[in-house]
């Protein structure tokens, strides 16, 4: 049977269906969104890059009238296809995607009123007698976003029959919002402003909608569908769309977005062919997969975690594409430890080192969710808050096997994309950074030699950290202080790499020499705390790494990196700040 295609980028459900596109069934949600909903203003919230739009695509797809000759082509062969809603192909739907408004404070006005224009004018080539002509949707003609809204929804009330009403889908509703706050609070907290007489863009334009709402008034809109990322835009408008429900953390809504194992084991049924990849295995690309995009829980009543849908569709795609296991580091979330410091700006410094610490030992971080987010009534985030955000962005997640009272909740990190990503932040923000131009010269030379590399970390970690931060020293630590003292070594013969994927797993630094004939290092670092010391505790952590830097030698990706190089492998055992034992494996 001819494999189904992965189509890459692609965010509408007719292109996907059209080309014969890989397409996992979650039309049952559009059933659970009507029943089990508790609500006709949903907001729906999930980290980046993680099929929002899809969901949003297939939402429009379903209700508006215009698409009801293609349901067929649509939906045949899905659940919703056999157990069609009474609303089905009912609605005028108007889309409005707001990725594309732009974040710099001079043209988020323009760009948010390009955004709405798009979006009318779609519907009006669709229903010309109830949208705006081009004329009327002259940008210039208008001082913002909300004045044009104003005009359409004007003039679809006064042409609309009795029984026709709006359903509006609002897709990524405040990624220019989110972009902002990592940069200018204060602009952020302009642009959702509520101060009678100096209400912000934002507060303007989802007042108007409220105003418009069939469930509030006698309004043109009787349907809205909202995703984004964060509550906080819609909490720091307050009353201004108090009228919407957040349904992110219903257990019924778990799964709508993003796959479950079920559903990537399918996938990869259909559109890997594993005769063209040599020594590749299907469990061997599940257990990838799952350590880099799986991981996420957003109820606590979560049956399974969640895989990010998209990264899983690129990584497969170049699976199939290269015929080979790809790195997964290269498979990009837009984000980086700039946007991540941005974030972690929102909060007191007391709050945000306790964060960072406990993200940085891989301690789980406990605490009960706000209910509310609102950036104008405060100038920093509480820990809650913080969390919150931080939850929402991705960055955490809900570990539902921890104990727990009622109402709190236990958050981790979900997966090795956002560990590296945490990562690159501490080693520009916390104060690791190595000493630059320390002498490895023994390592890139002949001789290969790592003691030079072992003393200077034995002397970074006694001179670069306070005592309290030396009993919380992890393996996660070992690796940043090892990679930072490598990168800033003198001369920059070696370059290293955290959480190298080997084909057999994650080493814990790979150092690649760029000196003629130089040895390549396999390091795989493990730490005991001094109160867990003890010669039994040494040699167990020993056999640990030993038995890892085996498995990953064997790695294909591991293989290719080295090339013809020698490769040395070193299992290393510190003892607070000692290194208690160090052997080549051979």
């Amino acid at each position: 049977m001819a494999k189904k295609k992965i189509i890459v980028g692609m965010s509408t459900l007719s292109e996907i269906r059209d080309k014969d596109g890989v397409y996992v069934d979650k039309t049952r949600f559009i059933d659970y969104l009507e029943n089990n909903a508790g609500t006709s203003v949903p907001v729906f919230l999930r980290p980046r890059r993680f099929g929002k739009s899809l969901t949003a695509s297939m939402l429009h797809s379903y209700y508006d009238i215009s698409e009801k000759e293609q349901f067929e082509k649509n939906f045949k062969g899905t659940w919703i296809y056999d157990h069609r809603t009474p609303l089905a192909s009912s609605y005028y739907v108007i889309h409005f995607d707001f990725s594309y408004v732009l974040s710099e404070s001079s043209q988020v006005n323009d760009s948010f009123i390009n955004a709405v224009v798009d979006g009318i004018s779609y519907f009006s080539d669709k229903y010309p007698e109830y949208g705006l002509t081009a004329e009327e949707l002259e940008p210039s003609l208008y001082k913002n976003a909300t004045d044009v809204m104003s005009k359409f929804l004007r003039n679809f009330s006064r042409n609309a029959k009795a029984g026709e009403y709006l359903y509006v889908i609002i897709d990524e509703y405040d990624h220019f919002a989110n972009e902002i706050l990592t940069k200018d609070k204060e602009s952020f907290k302009d642009i959702t402003s509520t101060a009678e007489g100096h209400e912000g863009l934002i507060k303007q334009f989802y007042a108007l909608l409220k105003s418009n709402y069939r469930g509030n008034r006698n309004g043109g809109i009787d349907r809205f569908f909202i995703t984004g990322v964060s509550s906080v835009s819609l909490d720091s408008v307050t009353s201004g769309f108090n009228i919407a429900t957040n349904i992110s953390s219903k257990p019924d809504f778990q799964e709508m977005i993003g796959f479950t194992h079920d559903e990537l084991s399918a996938i990869i049924d259909e559109t890997v062919d594993f005769s063209l990849l040599s020594g590749v295995t299907k469990e061997q690309i599940i257990n990838l997969m799952e350590e880099n995009f799986d991981g996420f829980s957003f109820s606590e009543d979560a049956n399974e975690q969640i895989f990010n849908s998209n990264l899983c569709l690129a990584y497969l795609d170049a699976l199939i594409s290269r015929k080979r296991i790809p790195d997964p580091n290269e498979i990009s979330l837009n984000d980086d430890a700039g946007k991540l410091r941005g974030m972690l700006s929102l909060c007191e410094d007391d709050v945000r080192e306790e964060i960072v610490k406990a993200m940085f030992n891989k301690e789980p971080i406990v605490t009960k969710l706000p209910d509310k987010m609102n950036l104008n009534s405060t100038d920093y985030f509480d820990k809650a808050q913080m969390i919150s955000l931080l939850y929402h962005l991705g960055y955490l997640t809900i570990d539902t096997e921890a104990t727990r009272e009622e109402g709190i909740s236990s958050f981790v990190i979900p997966n090795k994309i956002y560990e590296k990503l945490f990562l690159d932040y501490c080693r520009q923000a916390i104060g690791y950074q190595a000493d630059s131009n320390k002498d490895l010269t023994a390592m890139y030379e002949e001789s290969a030699d790592i003691t030079p590399l072992l003393e200077t970390m034995t002397e970074q970690i006694e001179n670069k950290l306070n005592p309290q931060s030396l009993g919380k020293l992890s393996e996660m630590a070992l690796q940043l202080i090892c990679d930072s003292i490598i990168n800033n070594s003198r001369k920059r013969q070696l370059t290293s790499y955290t959480e190298f994927y080997t084909g057999k797993g994650f080493a814990d630094v790979l150092v690649k020499n760029t000196y003629p004939n130089g040895h390549y290092f396999l390091l795989e670092l493990k730490y005991l705390h001094k109160k867990d010391d003890s010669k039994s505790a040494v040699e167990g952590k020993f056999a640990e790494a030993r038995e890892e830097i085996e498995k990953y030698r064997e790695g294909t990706v591991l293989k290719e990196k080295v090339g013809n190089r020698p490769l040395d492998s070193y299992a290393i055992v510190f003892v607070g700040s000692e290194c208690r034992l160090c052997k080549k494996i051979n």
